[in-house]
């Protein structure tokens, strides 16, 4: 009997080429792979929720995979974090319903951005430095016009192939001592499009750019639009509808 089963996942994307599988390079996903191969002697392919790029974290990827084995969920969490590497640990494990696809079922994603104002050697793998102070108030008002259902082709590297309309359902942008968080909550998300998101916030919080102008790029107007670099990135949380429960 086939079952479906649940991983949700923290790790650190410093040394990774991303979530998904290169045949040469070490990702997440064919690093969970090897390590359920070695544990089930199935090929397993690994669905994840979302394609994180290289650098970027996560704390709450969700994936999914489908196999034979009966080995109990307890024992199945504490051998794969025995066999993979410390910079990825697999925080819950779950049964779900055979059609559960941790992609496709999911109902929204929230990402985090942490930005820090003051030099910090042991977070300078996972925050933007930046030298300057930013104006909050500017980067909200943006933020407020980013929020809502648009066309967000020129806040991402687009593919040129998938519909490029999305909905974001919130951004917050927290201040707390020499410490910037900008969280993005959103239906789904392309590529970059929450580090198009905040480099434009940045720029609009350095004065390089008004708030009015998030106009200007969803129009396709205003072309010089800065990527935040990857490292400040977390997938914190994959939300799905309620009906998604575990069995």
């Amino acid at each position: 009997m086939m079952r479906n089963i649940r991983l949700t996942i923290e790790y650190d994307g410093t040394d990774f080429h991303g979530w998904q599988f290169q045949p040469r390079e070490r990702t997440v996903q064919g690093e969970l792979e090897q390590a359920l191969h070695q544990l089930t002697r199935e090929k397993v392919r690994i669905i994840g929720a979302g394609r994180t790029d290289q650098g970027v974290h996560a704390y709450g990827q969700v994936a999914n995979f489908h196999t034979a084995s009966a080995m109990q969920l307890r024992e199945m969490k504490k051998a794969i974090n025995s066999i993979i590497h410390d910079d990825i640990y697999i925080r819950d494990t779950s049964y779900v319903p055979s059609d559960f696809h941790s992609r496709y079922s999911a109902c929204a994603k929230t990402y985090a951005y942490y930005v820090l104002h003051k030099p910090s050697p042991m977070r300078r793998r996972y925050a933007w430095f930046l030298h300057r102070s930013l104006d909050t108030d500017r980067m909200v008002r943006a933020a407020q016009l980013i929020t809502g259902k648009h066309d967000f082709k020129y806040f991402s590297v687009s593919n040129g192939k998938d519909s490029t309309m999305c909905t974001v359902m919130s951004i917050d942008i927290h201040t707390r001592g020499p410490e910037t968080v900008i969280t993005v909550t959103g239906d789904r998300f392309l590529h970059k499009m929450v580090r198009g998101i905040v480099g434009f916030l940045h720029d609009v919080g350095r004065n390089r750019f008004s708030p009015d102008d998030a106009n200007r790029v969803f129009n396709g107007t205003l072309k010089d639009m800065y990527f935040a670099p990857a490292h400040g990135l977390f997938l914190m949380e994959v939300l799905y509808d309620a009906r998604e429960r575990t069995v």
